[in-house]
C-alpha cells in the first residue's frame, strides 16, 4: 500500500485519484497551500474549509480516504493571518485533520519567519504534528534559517521537513525529523529518489508527489514503487517509505 505524505487534492481532477488508487494509493495527506492571492483571511479559511470539509468527501467516490493539514503557507500569508491561526484549533479537532502544515518559510523575510514560528510554537504547545516546506529558490540558505527555527521551538520529533533533495540532505538527515522527498518533475525525479534512499537508507524518510497546479506526476509514487522493486530492494524497505513510516509518524489509523 502507498500513502501520499504530501499533495494538494484540491488542485487536481477528480481522475487522478482513480488512476492512483488503482496503482495502489490508499491514503494522502492534503495540505495547505496557495491556490490564491490570500491577502485576506477569509480567503485562506475558505480554502482550508475545502480541504477539511469538501476535499475528503469528493476523492471518497474512488475509494482514496484523504487526512488533511492545515495553516498559512509561506506564499499566502494575509494581511490578518491571525484569524487563521485562532481558527485552526476548530480544525485540528476534526479526526482527519493531523499536522499543521504545509508551514514554512520561502525566504528569510521577517513576517514569514514570524508567521511560522507562530505556528511552530502552536503546533508545541499542543503536540500536533508539523509539515515544514523548503522552497526551490536559495533553498540551502532558506533551509539553515528554518532549521534554526524548529530547533528553537518545537519538538523535532513532531516535524515533517519536506522537499529534500540532495543539495540539503546532508544538512538534516542526523535531525529527529522526518524526511519528505518530493517526487515531482521539477523536484526530485524517481532515479533520483532511489539514489538517495539508496545512499542514506529508508528509515528517515516518507515520499509524497506534491501534486498541485505545478508541474506534477500523480502517479510518481506508484512508479517509484516499481522501479525501487526492479532495482532488488527488499520489499520491508519499501514498504517503510510509501507506508509504514507515514503511518507512524501520524499514528494513523488505517
Amino acid at each position: 500500500m502507498i500513502i501520499d505524505a504530501h499533495m494538494h487534492a484540491d488542485t487536481r481532477p477528480i481522475e487522478n485519484f482513480k488512476d492512483i488508487k488503482m496503482a495502489g494509493v490508499e491514503a494522502v495527506i492534503a495540505c495547505a497551500h496557495d491556490p490564491l492571492e490570500m491577502k485576506q483571511s477569509n480567503v485562506t479559511i475558505e480554502h482550508l474549509n475545502r480541504i477539511v470539509y469538501q476535499e475528503p468527501k469528493r476523492i471518497a467516490r474512488h475509494g482514496v480516504k484523504l487526512y488533511a493539514a492545515v495553516g498559512v503557507h509561506p506564499r499566502a500569508i494575509p494581511e490578518d493571518y491571525t484569524n487563521v491561526i485562532k481558527k485552526l484549533p476548530e480544525y485540528m479537532e476534526e479526526e482527519h485533520v493531523i499536522a499543521v502544515g504545509e508551514i514554512g518559510i520561502n525566504s528569510t523575510a521577517q513576517l514569514e519567519q514570524q508567521v511560522f514560528v507562530e505556528q511552530l510554537q502552536f503546533a508545541d504547545e499542543n503536540n500536533y504534528n508539523v509539515i515544514v516546506h523548503t522552497p526551490r529558490t536559495d533553498k540551502k540558505e532558506v533551509t539553515k534559517t528554518t532549521i534554526k527555527l524548529i530547533d528553537e521551538n518545537i519538538n523535532p520529533n513532531l516535524v515533517q521537513l519536506d522537499h529534500i533533495d540532495f543539495s540539503i540532505v546532508d544538512m538534516v538527515i542526523d535531525k529527529d525529523y522526518t524526511l519528505g522527498i518530493t517526487v515531482q518533475p521539477e523536484k526530485m525525479s524517481v532515479d533520483d529518489t532511489v539514489n538517495m534512499l539508496d545512499k542514506y537508507g529508508f528509515d528517515k524518510f516518507v515520499l509524497d508527489s506534491d501534486m498541485s497546479s505545478a508541474p506534477s506526476n500523480h502517479m510518481s509514487l506508484p512508479e517509484t514503487k516499481h522501479s525501487l522493486e526492479l532495482n532488488g530492494f527488499k520489499k520491508s524497505d519499501i514498504n517503510k517509505v510509501l507506508y509504514k513510516n507515514v503511518v507512524d509518524f501520524h499514528n494513523l489509523k488505517i
